[in-house]
């Protein structure tokens, strides 16, 4: 007799309530430059459980006789960017790890070099920011019972700069779209190993495909709506990566 099983519709939330806000935290890189001309990050093998940015604000007392109050007061000063920490299951043979490569965490501890990292997050725009560091402390264990691991601390030396993923497209903009409107594709390439979204800035101007986050090469499909009179001459913009696609439509009819 054949297996039959039940059918499970997925949950629906209550009217009102609103989606859970959260982020799961898994799929977060911490990527390492490893080609400076033109610029490649690629992703620390092996990361465990990330903290940090752990950022702090120095502070100074400015309580004086003067303030009739009992009372401590403060001005903040210099931000402390802080570093990132991780273990990382151990492998002296890969090349993020390596003694002997260029971009390896051992071969950049024992240099004190300084170079570029990106920390990507697992929202829906896979958040990216770019910082300079050096590797300030590295940690090895070997249980009998276990795996090798490496415990990494990253010392942040920059601003945390959020960035999106560099592109070219094709065309370059769409600046004759007629009042009729219609559909259309960008091609897009991308060298990068951070992924790319698309958005728009106009409601008339809707994005059919991708709705997720692109790594590398693709395409942009994307609609405009006719436009009727009185309605004047009108622009929107689509955000693909680091550049923006401007769409100029004619005036309503």
């Amino acid at each position: 007799m054949a297996t039959t099983f039940a059918v499970v519709p997925p949950p629906v939330l209550p009217a009102g309530v609103p989606p859970d806000p959260a982020v799961a935290a898994f799929g977060t890189q911490i990527q390492i430059l490893s080609t400076s001309s033109p610029e490649a990050f690629t992703t620390i093998a092996g990361v465990g459980d990330i903290t940090g940015f752990n950022t702090s604000v120095a502070e100074t007392e400015t309580t004086s006789h003067s303030t009739g109050k009992p009372h401590r007061t403060f001005i903040p000063t210099l931000i402390d960017d802080g570093d990132l920490a991780f273990p990382c299951f151990f492998n002296p043979s890969d090349p993020t790890h390596s003694l002997f490569s260029p971009f390896g965490l051992e071969n950049l501890y024992q240099n004190r070099a300084v170079t570029k990292f990106r920390m990507i997050n697992t929202d829906s725009t896979h958040r990216t920011r770019e910082f300079l560091g050096f590797v300030k402390q590295l940690g090895e264990t070997y249980p009998t019972a276990g795996v090798c691991t490496r415990q990494v601390t990253i010392r942040v030396s920059s601003v945390p700069t959020d960035i999106q993923a560099t592109v070219t497209l094709v065309p370059t903009n769409n600046l004759t779209e007629t009042a009729a409107g219609g559909s259309a594709s960008v091609a897009v390439t991308s060298p990068d190993t951070m992924p790319w979204t698309a958005t728009s800035d106009q409601a008339w101007l809707t994005i059919d495909s991708p709705t997720a986050p692109v790594t590398g090469n693709g395409s942009v499909d994307y609609t405009v709506a006719p436009s009727t009179a009185p309605t004047p001459i009108r622009t929107g913009h689509i955000t693909i990566g680091d550049k923006s696609f401007t769409v100029t439509q004619a005036a309503g009819v």
